[in-house]
């Protein structure tokens, strides 16, 4: 168990790390520079407020079975644990390299990032979830999945222009109990497909759902509704979610994505939708948004 100490005192006088218009409620972030040797550094500190029960427990064999199999892993874009942190004796946190970044929630709010520019970085998430099924598919993580997808967890990498994932301490890893996701609740419609979206049966643990390959391109497809929708459509009644779609094929947006946005709800497997998404073109975005589809109904 890789692990840093850090004392009470060294703690208070650490510079918080506040993320605007992105409230963390699990934990406290804090700017921690590193010295080692020549070189000098800043990490990021994630500090629980909970620091018992079940769930906490379950939060460090999650993170330390990412510490542990960070080679294995080796994706770059997954911005991973590093050591777990102890202050004053209690283990309560962990460290990784701070990334300096702009949320991607902030950039798909942003009107002058280019719907190009917003697309390509939709894409780089469904490349990243393809080199995690690469993972599952050949090495010995057969377990592994992002789980909490939404927009938030992501952000711009500032320096390389990529897609990084954060939080990733919520994900599901080799066997560890689930955790909450945004998008996967008893109030979304994968509560109706348990055989699909499998449902957890432990109440120790407050994950509704238990990840597989299914949930997570599910939260993918969402996310990307929601940037033409305009709002979560998670929560969207099936009736009025297929109204939508139709909606968005009177305005263009091709059949090809489109039955993939419909799988979400169907028996079938979900697909990977990165190699559908130059089909949203600039023109699409503008009219697909919630207030032109209400007026259709009115």
């Amino acid at each position: 168990m890789k692990t840093i100490s850090i004392s009470n005192k060294t703690l208070k006088k650490l510079e918080n790390y506040n993320v605007e218009e992105i409230n963390n409620t699990e934990a406290k972030l804090y700017l921690l520079p590193q010295k080692e040797k020549w070189n000098k550094k800043v990490d990021l500190l994630k500090i629980f407020y909970n620091k018992n029960g079940s769930i906490f427990s379950n939060k460090m064999y999650t993170i330390n079975e990412l510490i542990e199999n960070n080679k294995i892993i080796n994706i770059q874009e997954l911005s991973m644990p590093e050591k777990l942190v102890v202050v004053n004796g209690e283990i309560c946190g962990y460290i990784q390299e701070f990334i300096e970044n702009i949320n991607f929630k902030l950039v798909l709010d942003n009107p002058n990032i280019s719907v190009k520019e917003k697309i390509d970085m939709f894409k780089q998430i469904g490349e990243i979830l393809e080199k995690m099924k690469k993972i599952r598919e050949n090495t010995s993580i057969k377990d592994f999945f992002l789980n909490d997808l939404h927009e938030a967890n992501f952000i711009l990498n500032i320096q390389s222009k990529k897609i990084n994932v954060v939080d990733m301490d919520s994900c599901k890893i080799n066997g560890n109990k689930p955790f909450a996701s945004k998008y996967l609740t008893p109030f979304s419609n994968t509560s109706t497909m348990p055989f699909k979206y499998i449902q957890n049966t432990d109440s120790s643990f407050n994950g509704f759902v238990v990840a597989n390959q299914n949930s997570d391109y599910y939260c993918y497809i969402i996310m990307v509704l929601n940037f033409l929708y305009g709002d979560n459509m998670s929560n969207m009644k099936t009736p009025e979610f297929y109204s939508y779609l139709n909606y968005l094929r009177s305005i263009g947006l091709s059949y090809k994505l489109l039955d993939e946005f419909s799988k979400i709800y169907e028996y079938g497997d979900n697909e990977n939708i990165k190699d559908y998404l130059d089909y949203i073109y600039p023109d699409i975005v503008i009219k697909s948004k919630k207030k032109y589809f209400k007026q259709i109904g009115e």
